[in-house]
């Protein structure tokens, strides 16, 4: 059965568990080839329907270098890096990308708060 974003209650927990599956194994080769290759280090998380996220948020990223970080997964993957601004001063990209050999597919995402490149009174 082709993995699909059909809500869980109509897809086999058996059949949630094998794509859970297939994508760990996936996801151990990512996290191997990220450290092989010095990629910087995501959180990563599994969901329900085997779809892989690699997130570039949290203490320690600034937004220049979650920009970097997703740009530079993405491009390891041959995926394309899409941005969106929103009207509350976020900066969301996002690239998806898909495996057909694997089976896998995922995105590596990041909201940047545009707000925190601006230097603000007491932190220059």
């Amino acid at each position: 059965m082709p993995q699909t974003d059909t809500a869980t209650e109509t897809v086999p927990a058996a059949t949630l568990y094998a794509w859970q599956r297939r994508a760990q194994r996936h996801l151990a080769d990512l996290i191997e080839h990220g450290a092989t290759l010095d990629l910087p280090p995501l959180l990563w998380t599994l969901a329900p329907n085997g779809n892989l996220i690699g997130t570039a948020d949290g203490i320690g990223f600034t937004p220049a270098i979650q920009r970097e970080t997703v740009r530079r997964w993405a491009d390891h993957v041959g995926a394309r890096v899409d941005t969106e601004y929103t009207t509350d001063g976020r900066e969301e990209l996002y690239a998806g990308w898909k495996d057909d050999e694997r089976r896998t597919r995922g995105c590596f995402r990041a909201t940047i708060l545009v707000h925190r490149e601006v230097p603000q009174p007491g932190n220059l």
